[in-house]
């Protein structure tokens, strides 16, 4: 059996497919795709008891440190391993090896597309922060800022960048590896056009955030979030779709799951369907989508999901609600 190329109709679980130079078949594919779910979704509901055991730290430098060793855990545990026990390294992630051609002819070069994708993460987040009366540290430096304009706390500074850093690598890892076996994993997923995906999901995504959104300011929500996060979700979206070249063609699934998984991932941080959580979870699930579309797209490319490392970092480095991970404390 031979690993089928881009655009071919898949025939059966059994047939082999690629990632990157290695050879994965369906099943273990699919099993990966189950696995880290799995442990995502659940993580945060095995944290929240054990924090209620005796003599385990909730507060202070230790329960932080606890809370972000565990968000990495949940996010990077599985992938890292299974990639590694399958043999196909950075490419489970949907990265590209830097050497080769990678430029698409009338397509902006790789850093430049990376850099745009940031550009509307990353005014949505410090306007967002400036509208809600931050200061002036808080509105560039982000998550950095407090620690630093509270006398350079040396502590709170570690803290914070290492809870930045984790949530960074932990999207990288969990979403392009769930977009890249989940592109492997289920051969009877119908073949689609990605950019028709990225349009279609891309559209329903932006007009789900747009209802439960509008339902939220009936509740109390902030009209000035919701709009600055809106506009960056359509932004991103749209960036998206112009770095994805025509002609490609994958399984319905590279975007599907991964988006099925995040919005699940956040209905069950925000208390599960029996707390109410559904309609919190949809409205963040929904503005998450962008980033999700954005790397399970951009990873069936010649560029790879390397190219969103910009838009991940902008995402996280101000408390955006764009995030794809519960455990960023967004201002949604």
């Amino acid at each position: 059996m031979r690993a089928r190329s881009t655009g071919s109709r898949r025939v059966a679980s059994a047939r082999l497919v690629a990632s990157g130079a290695v050879f994965i078949e369906a099943d273990d594919a699919k099993t990966d795709v189950i696995l880290a779910a799995a442990v995502a979704i659940i993580g945060p509901t095995v944290l929240a008891f054990v924090a209620r055991l005796p003599l385990v730290p909730r507060t202070g430098v230790l329960g932080a440190v606890i809370e972000v060793v565990w968000l990495g855990l949940v996010t990077m545990l599985v992938p890292l391993w299974l990639a590694r026990y399958r043999g196909d390294g950075a490419a489970a992630f949907g990265f590209r090896e830097a050497t080769g051609p990678i430029a698409v002819a009338g397509q902006p070069s790789t850093l430049r597309a990376g850099l745009l994708l940031a550009v509307p993460a990353a005014a949505a987040g410090a306007v967002t922060l400036w509208a809600l009366g931050a200061g002036p540290a808080t509105i560039v430096l982000g998550r950095l800022g407090p620690a630093i304009a509270n006398g350079a706390d040396v502590t709170s500074l570690v803290l914070a960048a290492l809870v930045l850093g984790v949530l960074v690598v932990g999207t990288l890892v969990l979403v392009g590896f769930l977009g890249v076996r989940s592109r492997d994993g289920f051969p009877r997923s119908p073949d689609t056009s990605l950019t028709e995906l990225v349009r279609t999901f891309g559209l329903g995504a932006v007009a789900v955030a747009l209802l439960t959104g509008l339902v939220r300011l009936a509740t109390g929500g902030s009209l000035i979030v919701l709009v600055l996060n809106l506009l960056a979700l359509i932004a991103v979206l749209l960036l998206t779709d112009r770095l994805v070249p025509g002609g490609i063609v994958v399984a319905r699934t590279t975007v599907v799951a991964p988006l099925i998984v995040i919005v699940v991932l956040h209905t069950f941080s925000a208390g599960g369907l029996l707390g109410g959580g559904l309609l919190l979870g949809l409205h963040r699930g929904a503005l998450a989508a962008g980033v999700v579309i954005a790397i399970t797209a951009l990873s069936a490319t010649r560029r790879g999901s390397g190219v969103t490392v910009p838009l991940v970092i902008a995402v996280h480095w101000w408390p955006t609600c764009l995030t794809p991970l519960p455990g960023a404390g967004s201002l949604c």
